[in-house]
């Protein structure tokens, strides 16, 4: 995993979190950002815990990645709003978690030959 391009990442959710508290983020920002975030943090955190413990050479494959995005979408769109009032579905949320996992894909699944440790 390339610590820089993740800490951009990082940096992208806290300025996120911080125009959320402060009640300044543009209503599209405050309502996508979170699902565009969500993936690259979740799946770096993972790719780092297999690099780290499991094989040094690990990088997921286009098709775990695809995964990930579809169980996630069903998760938070499809099972999560049945159950929990505090969920509501939203089709441009699908497309947006699926934007996450593209960036992910491109820019932050590096084998050991990118990575810094």
């Amino acid at each position: 995993m390339n610590f820089k391009k993740f800490g951009f990442i990082a940096i992208l959710f806290l300025i996120d979190k911080l125009l959320q508290y402060f009640q300044i983020s543009p209503r599209w920002f405050n309502n996508y950002a979170d699902d565009f975030l969500f993936l690259p943090i979740l799946l770096s955190f993972a790719l780092w815990v297999q690099q780290r413990f499991v094989n040094h050479d690990f990088k997921f494959s286009n098709k775990q990645i695809i995964t990930a995005w579809i169980m996630l979408s069903i998760l938070f769109e499809g099972i999560y709003p049945i159950f929990l009032t505090s969920y509501t579905s939203d089709v441009l949320d699908i497309l947006v978690y699926g934007l996450g996992a593209f960036i992910f894909a491109l820019f932050l699944n590096h084998g050991a030959e990118n990575r810094m440790v």
